[in-house]
Order: structure tokens, then sequence, then C-alpha cells
């Protein structure tokens, strides 16, 4: 019969006192290494010809047996290391998304619908577009169905990998990249950039957290660098990326000389900003719109009429917004933009690029705070929401709301400091 030593290694517990104590003992069992078994791997890298056989099998291909057999050497292809099985889950994610942006998604976007339809193409031999087409549409689905919160998670996911692939395309291939795929991505990335409301805490506006304008000027700065290539290839989207929607607005515009320069004096960076300005913040700017007589031409809206002290980037923004805030519809003869005009796509468009067409240095003074440009964005986000479709562009009212009003309450937090 085998005693206590037989049965431990290391502690026995002893009774003997009024306390039960651990007491460390000598090993008493030396373990015969030569005596032990070797545990038994099964092989899992054997063709299935030599496993039906329950036999060993070399393992190259084909195997010893098969070729001794003259049989076919059948092997499962087997996972490199580090690889894991695909989620099931995730992969119904990910065609529920991409059927949403082919369906849906696509037709609230930057260019026609029928543009993406060769984009979706090239999305599956491209990861980085595929990455940023689902990140958007995860965004899209997000805002119709608020209460899902795994919409959000997989935006964030697939924006992660869609900007990782995207640098590293650009780092090592750059010279061999698709013109239409980084033209796509680049354009998706523009709309991911907009749905992002994170600079909003609380609600304490806080200009510092807000990338929009800095990623789109980094955006701008790669599409040129790498413009030369681009030009090189055949592309479907780089003639669409050419037409300037500012031609339409312009040509369609109805306001009168007057009026845009009352527009361009209200914002003028040499006018001191008034009580007014800051507490009600109206576009205190007589709308006197005529539709014969001393209509605005197009190089009114050029922004150079300042003089050189005015900061570098301040007056071509201020000369963007004019033409935005001309189709408000205060602004407009009874006849103004609705959600059926033909100008809204353009228009979308329009507003769509004003990050991208504002220059660094009006970056700085937004980033700093600057009074003047915190000004001209409310007034540009408040037409925004007024002018844009929730529905056909989506990607444009959270982002609106939440700057228009951040803006505001920003305002009359800063007079109440200066107030005490």
């Amino acid at each position: 019969m085998a005693s206590l030593d037989d049965l431990t290694n290391t502690f026995v517990l002893s009774t003997a006192g009024p306390d039960a104590v651990l007491h460390e003992v000598p090993k008493a069992i030396s373990a015969d290494v030569a005596r032990q078994r070797r545990a038994h791997r099964k092989s899992r890298t054997g063709c299935e010809n030599c496993k039906r056989r329950r036999v060993r099998c070399s393992r190259e291909t084909p195997c010893a047996g098969c070729t001794r057999r003259g049989e076919a050497c059948d092997r499962m292809g087997i996972a490199a290391p580090g690889q894991r099985p695909t989620d099931a889950v995730v992969n119904l994610l990910h065609m529920k998304l991409f059927h949403h942006f082919q369906t849906s998604t696509c037709q609230t976007l930057m260019f026609p619908a029928e543009a993406w339809r060769p984009v979706l193409q090239l999305s599956l031999e491209f990861e980085f577009l595929m990455n940023a087409l689902l990140c958007v549409a995860a965004r899209h689905l997000a805002f119709l169905s608020p209460q899902d919160a795994s919409y959000p998670a997989a935006a964030a996911s697939h924006l992660c990998r869609a900007l990782s692939l995207f640098r590293w395309e650009l780092a090592t291939r750059a010279t061999m990249i698709n013109t239409d795929a980084f033209i796509a991505t680049s354009a998706l990335l523009q709309i991911e950039v907009w749905t992002s409301t994170d600079f909003l805490t609380g609600r304490e506006f806080d200009p510092s957290r807000d990338r929009i304008f800095s990623f789109c000027s980094s955006m701008k700065q790669v599409f040129l660098a790498n413009g030369p290539i681009l030009t090189r290839q055949p592309s479907l989207l780089l003639p669409l990326l050419a037409v300037n929607p500012a031609d339409v607005l312009v040509a369609s515009a109805k306001i009168s000389n007057e009026t845009l320069d009352r527009f361009q004096d209200f914002f003028a960076y040499r006018r001191p900003l008034e009580r007014q300005d800051k507490i009600h913040l109206p576009l205190d700017v007589p709308f006197a719109s005529t539709q014969h007589t001393g209509l605005a031409v197009s190089d009114l809206f050029a922004g150079d009429k300042y003089s050189p002290d005015i900061p570098d980037g301040y007056s071509p923004a201020v000369a963007r917004l004019c033409l935005v805030l001309s189709f408000l519809p205060e602004a407009q003869p009874p006849d103004s933009i609705d959600v059926n005009s033909s100008l809204l796509f353009p228009l979308a468009r329009y507003i769509l690029s004003f990050p991208v067409q504002c220059h660094g240095p009006f970056v700085a003074l937004f980033e700093q705070r600057d009074p003047h440009v915190l000004l001209l964005l409310y007034h540009f986000y408040r037409a925004v929401r007024i002018l844009l479709s929730p529905t056909a562009y989506w990607w444009a009212q959270e982002r609106a709301f939440i700057a228009e009003r951040g803006l505001m309450e920003w305002w009359r937090r800063s007079e109440e400091v200066v107030s005490k």
C-alpha cells in the first residue's frame, strides 16, 4: 500500500497540533526519465490517403506511400503560423456593409452612383479601398440605426486597417498605385472625416480636436505629390474630379454685386467683431438678391480683393463661403434651391471640398481659435445644415448640427469670460 510520501512531492498537511500546518517534505519519488513514455503527437501534415490507411506519411508531395501505391497524393492546405480561422459573423457583416454601399451609400457621395460600380470591382483587388468602402458603409448604417453599436465599432476597425494599408501602399508602391483606387479611397476617407464629431466633448467645442482641415490639407498634398503618376494612367474618376462644381454654382448664383460686397465686408478680417456677432450670431447682411441687373460675376468670387496684411488663406475662404451663402433661402428669390434642384449635387460637392480648399495658414488660425475664422465657420456649418438634405447627404448633417451649436456655445462662453 502506498504511503503518504508516495503520493506527494512538495507539502504535507500536519494536524498533530491544535492548528493545521503545512510542512515541506522531500520528494519521495524520483521519476525515471528513461522509463517515461513520450506523449504521442498526431501528425496533421500527412496526406489524406495515409491518414485513411493510418500509416506514417513521409510528408513530401507526393509522399513515398502514394508514389509506391500509384495513388494521387491529396493533402489538405495547412494554415500558416499566426493565421486564424475567419469569423463567420464578421464575414456576414462585411457582406451586409458591401451590399449597403452598393445599393444605398454610393448614391450619397461625391461622384454619381454609376461611377462607383467600377470602384466596387476595384475594391476586390485593393484591400485598402475595400476597407475604406466598408468603413463608410458602416458610418452610413450607424447614422440610420444609431441604436446599433456594432456599426461604429466596425467603422473604426475598417478605418484603422484602411489607413494602415493605404499608407503602406503609398510608401512602398506609389509609382504603381492604381489611379481610380487612389482617388476613390481618398474620397471615401474625406467622407469619413466629415462624419467624425469627436471635437465636441460634452458641450465644449475644441478646434484642436477637429482634424478635418489638417487631414484634408494632408490628403491634398499627397494627391499633388502623386499627380504626375496618376495622370499617366487611364482613369474613369479623374475626369469627374476635374469638373469644378463652382462653375455651375457661380453661373446660377442669383446674388448682386452689392450683396456680395456686403458679405465680404461683414466677414472682413479687418472688421472688429461686435457684441452682437458673438452673442446672437446673426448674418447681419442685407440679402439684396436680384434676378436682373448687377448680378455678381465669377471673378468676384475669387477672394483676392483684400490687402496683403490679411492672413493668407482667409480671404479665399470668405469668397467660397459667400458663394454657399448665396443659396440660402433668405438670400434667394422664391425659386430658391430645394432637395429636387439640379444644383444640389454640385453644391454638396462644393461644400464637401471646402476644407480641402482651405490653405495651410487657415488651418493654423482655426486651431488657434481665431474669432474671425470661428465666426466664418459658424455660418458655413449653419448653411450646410439648412441647404443639404439630411437623408441624401447624411455625412454632413451631424457635423453641421454639432459644429453650429458648439461654435455658438463657445462664443457665448467667451463673451461671458470677457464680461466678468
